[in-house]
């Protein structure tokens, strides 16, 4: 049904290429739909071989604030959660530019973010985006990641020990420019986030900022590469980790046992500190408890959520549109529209632990076509996400030629591109709830299903693709209907 004009009430669809035209099809608000394809979220540039070799199994870990249950990850982004640590999704069945390579727990413990070799950040839960290496040439790669104590930044290290710095994380210095024996496999924060340990494959350790300095393996032969490190609670101490499960002590840092010779398969990838143990996480999934440290099982792999794979994490379930929202919303126009649906989208926001949806002050001087780009970037700032330039000139163009004939618009040609159609909405807002809020499995996209997710929360992906980039937009009535357009793409 691709390029055909379809009359529709309340109708929306999405669309991606990549020099190509928009494939499968989807279908959206109240009745019927039309050709749509996701876009890949999060893509960076390309990345170089990992520090840690990539493999089937787990390749990083992530302890919950609380000592309570951690995550593990897989190179293709798949998580596990154990203990009480909450399952967010994952970007297992996304095409990667770069393998998956450290997880990152928010300080609340219901968020993480993961990151890959090329620096490509991807939040879920609670993580907010704050920025990424993407668009940066890097000369190693990127081996691990640490937020902020307040979970509003975080610095990602590569393995030349170069420290990168997003949202409120602070500079505080780096390896980049001194030649190391082995390469930097990972970071740890100190405590109140004025600084921070690197280590080494041989067990080096660099500190800056107010991290203090205990002690390292560097001088001592080991029989594997050390994988990690966790500092103690008050900062005065650190256990590392090698791929054989052997623990090292630094400071007040107690020894509880470890898993030397245990670990089977391709070892250790990382240890957990609890309030008076730790665990030591491996490869093929089983954990090694010390300490105080509960018992943990190998959960079974989590089903992934409807919109899992999406960008800042979907809504765990649709928000139905209420009958004053279908009353007002799905009309030409509706002078009271506007304030339904942001009572409505200002829910969904406090469901997510959002503030208000925050609009610009001359929002309701601005045309309707301004005020799909402005309402995009309101919901895009409120999670760290930069804004989209728009309206843009020729995308603009491209969008109104797609919202006169009732269809999706294209990207121009080798571009990157993702787009939103929507037909019968009275405001721009009413559109937002509907792709934001209302796009998963029981809501009117009818593609989006229990058996094939891959077009669940397509919608808010492309609202929320963490890349930088323009936004082409248009609003038209036709035949006593409106015809809302996006098109956004990437630089």
């Amino acid at each position: 049904m691709v390029g055909q004009g379809v009359i529709l009430v309340g109708f929306v669809a999405l669309a991606m290429s990549i020099s190509s035209g928009p494939i499968g099809r989807a279908v959206a608000a109240r009745q019927v739909g039309r050709a749509v394809e996701t876009r890949q979220t999060r893509q960076t540039r390309p990345g170089t071989a990992a520090v840690r070799a990539a493999t089937s199994g787990a390749i990083g870990e992530a302890p919950q604030p609380d000592g309570r249950g951690f995550w593990s990850v897989t190179p293709e982004g798949a998580v596990t959660a154990y203990g009480t640590a909450p399952y967010e999704g994952g970007t297992a069945g996304i095409a990667l530019n770069a393998p998956i390579l450290a997880i990152a727990s928010t300080p609340d413990g219901q968020g993480y973010w993961l990151v890959a070799a090329d620096g490509g950040i991807f939040s879920f839960g609670d993580a907010r985006f704050y920025g990424s290496t993407g668009d940066i040439h890097l000369n190693r790669p990127v081996v691990g990641m640490a937020p902020t104590p307040d979970g509003h930044g975080y610095w990602i290290v590569a393995a030349d020990g170069g420290i990168f710095s997003f949202g409120d994380a602070r500079f505080y210095g780096s390896t980049g420019h001194t030649h190391l024996n082995q390469p930097v496999v990972g970071i740890a924060p100190a405590a109140e986030g004025h600084g921070y340990w690197m280590v080494a494959a041989d067990g080096g350790i660099f500190s800056f900022g107010d991290a203090r300095f205990y002690g390292s393996t560097g001088s001592i032969h080991l029989d594997r590469p050390v994988v990690g490190m966790a500092p103690t609670s008050n900062d005065n101490g650190y256990w590392l980790v090698a791929a054989d499960g052997g623990i090292f002590t630094f400071g007040n840092a107690p020894f509880y046992g470890s898993a030397t010779g245990d670990v089977g398969g391709g070892g250790a990838i990382g240890m957990v500190a609890t309030a008076g143990g730790y665990w030591v996480a491996t490869t093929s999934g089983v954990v090694w408890s010390f300490g105080d440290a509960p018992t943990m099982p190998r959960p079974p792999s989590p089903v992934p959520a409807e919109g899992a794979a999406g960008v800042a994490g979907a809504p765990p379930a649709n928000i139905s549109p209420s009958p004053a929202f279908d009353e007002a919303c799905y009309a030409v126009s509706s002078a009271t529209c506007n304030s339904v649906a942001l009572q409505a989208i200002d829910g969904a926001h406090v469901a997510e632990g959002l503030p208000p949806l925050h609009l610009p002050s001359d929002y309701t001087g601005l045309n309707q076509t301004q005020q799909l780009v402005a309402v995009t970037n309101a919901e895009r700032q409120e999670r760290g996400l930069p804004a989209f330039a728009g309206p843009l000139g020729s995308l603009d163009s491209l969008a109104l030629e797609a919202a006169l004939t009732d269809s999706d618009p294209s990207g121009p040609a080798g571009t990157s591109w993702g787009a939103n159609w929507g037909e019968g909405f009275a405001t721009p807002l009413a559109a937002d709830f509907i792709w934001m809020y209302d796009d998963g499995i029981g809501s009117s996209n009818l593609d989006c299903s229990a058996s094939d997710q891959s077009a669940c929360w397509g919608h808010r992906d492309n609202i929320l693709t963490p890349s930088s980039g323009s936004m082409g937009a248009a609003f038209v009535t036709l035949g006593g209907s409106n015809s809302l357009t996006e098109l956004f793409v990437d630089v």
